[in-house]
């Protein structure tokens, strides 16, 4: 979660924006491929500081008995209801206008869905349009190899 921080502290402190990082101290050891879930939250938070304009960005991560939950939440413009499972899909991205302007492929959500289901886990996003968004996602504390993206 710190190299996520350190990776894209100077992006949000070019818009100005705050980047808070809260890490459950007590999280235990997972098995899962680093450099995918890696990846995951790359996109995750990096989307965040792109589509936020004012305030901040924060990546919470706690654990439950059986799963990791990170949590990414911003306080962009929102996701109108009828976009918030569309863009998980490939070359998609939100209707909503201030959206539409920020360029970029539409495949990054999609390939982070890929990566969480293959760590047999699930990602999802909450919104209302005008007050942010919480992009979460929950991943099993023990993910065997064979089971992960190679």
């Amino acid at each position: 979660m710190q190299g996520v921080a350190n990776a894209l502290g100077s992006l949000a402190a070019e818009k100005h924006l705050g980047l808070r990082l809260d890490v459950a101290a007590d999280l235990p050891i997972g098995r899962g491929d680093e450099r995918r879930i890696t990846q995951v939250l790359l996109n995750l938070v990096g989307n965040a500081i792109k589509f936020t304009d004012r305030g901040e960005v924060a990546l919470r991560v706690s654990a439950t008995e059986n799963a990791f939950l990170a949590a990414v939440a911003d306080t962009g413009p929102g996701i109108e209801a009828q976009d918030q499972e569309k863009i998980f899909e490939e070359f998609q991205q939100s209707d909503a206008s201030p959206t539409k302007s920020k360029s970029g492929t539409g495949l990054g959500l999609a390939i982070a869905r890929r990566i969480v289901d293959m760590h047999r886990g699930r990602v999802w996003v909450e919104s209302t349009l005008g007050k942010g968004a919480t992009f979460y996602v929950s991943i099993p504390i023990r993910v065997e190899r064979s089971e992960v993206m190679q």
